[in-house]
């Protein structure tokens, strides 16, 4: 009796579980679908239209940071490593802020929108993705 209880318990919960995971997925497709007609342009894509204030972009930037996968990974390297995982931590924030004084004003200035798009832009070749492109064909060549 009490096994056909727990069946109809995570039969119920199992049922629950892939409806809210299908309701989510349904209304991130449906945003998806609503920016993608709004973006014209690749400013629109890379920069929203350049339409954002500074603090909007701050909480885009600070919702990165405390996504779950940051913090279960800190709390993961707290866990095996103690003090020196939370240095870790620090550093890989401290160094990420060093990285995008150094590069932003650059990518800014260019007027390219990621680091293939300056390398290109500077020196003066074809997009760097074409190789990129290329390379997985010539590796599923070679390996069979």
């Amino acid at each position: 009796m009490i096994s056909l209880a727990a069946e109809a318990t995570t039969s119920t919960s199992r049922t629950l579980t892939i409806t809210l995971f299908l309701i989510f997925v349904a209304i991130t497709l449906a945003i998806t679908i609503w920016a993608s007609r709004q973006t014209k342009t690749a400013t629109d894509f890379y920069a929203g239209g350049r339409q954002f204030s500074g603090f909007q972009n701050g909480l885009a930037i600070g919702g990165d940071y405390m996504s779950a996968a940051s913090f279960l990974g800190i709390a993961g390297l707290i866990a095996l490593y103690g003090y020196d995982g939370f240095l870790y931590s620090i550093g890989f924030l401290v160094a990420w802020l060093v990285a995008l004084l150094l590069v932003a004003e650059f990518l800014r200035n260019s007027g390219r929108y990621t680091m293939a798009d300056v390398l290109a832009f500077r020196m003066r070749q074809r997009p760097l993705f074409v190789p990129l492109l290329r390379s997985p064909r010539l590796w599923f060549r070679s390996s069979t």
